[in-house]
């Protein structure tokens, strides 16, 4: 296990292995259930998540200073969307809990853990957020999400192994 910085732009992120924690920066989108729902029943998949990262969560958001609370949802209910979500080219996503290995094997995508109840500490890692899609959501919006050093243990890697069976 080891600890490194990453930025979501670059391919050193499918380098990470199952155990390793990482300071995640850069890019990534939140979408959860409503979000996730009406991104599949769409014909066309947004383009601007192809290569990117998705993190299960719905934001708590203050405009009068720029505060975030930001905390991970569960994944294990976000698995009904993944075959759609990883054959359309997102690279990984973010939750909380136990996961399912098979898909991330398959579409050689990764699962980063972020630990629960601590969305106030992802929100100061967090340096800016707008609402892209969906806005009528409100927090089940999508959002691109900007990160800094966003502490994260990978659960599955590409290769499909996991800190949930080891």
């Amino acid at each position: 296990m080891k600890q490194i910085s990453i930025e979501t732009n670059t391919d050193e992120l499918m380098d990470v292995r199952a155990g390793d924690t990482i300071l995640l920066s850069g890019t990534i989108y939140t979408a959860r259930d409503r979000a996730l729902t009406r991104i599949i029943k769409e014909k066309r998949f947004p383009k601007f998540l192809k290569g990117k990262v998705i993190y299960h969560a719905g934001p708590s958001l203050s405009n009068e200073k720029g505060y975030f609370s930001c905390g991970p949802t569960t994944s294990k209910r976000m698995e009904v969307f993944l075959d759609k979500l990883f054959s359309n080219g997102v690279i990984a996503t973010i939750g909380k809990g136990e996961r399912e290995i098979v898909q991330h094997k398959r579409f050689k995508a990764i699962y980063l853990l972020a630990t629960g109840g601590c969305g106030a500490l992802y929100g100061s890692h967090i340096k800016k957020m707008e609402s892209v899609l969906y806005n009528e959501l409100g927090t089940e919006a999508v959002y691109r999400t900007e990160i800094s050093k966003f502490p994260l243990i990978v659960g599955i890697d590409i290769n499909g192994k996991s800190i949930f069976n080891t």
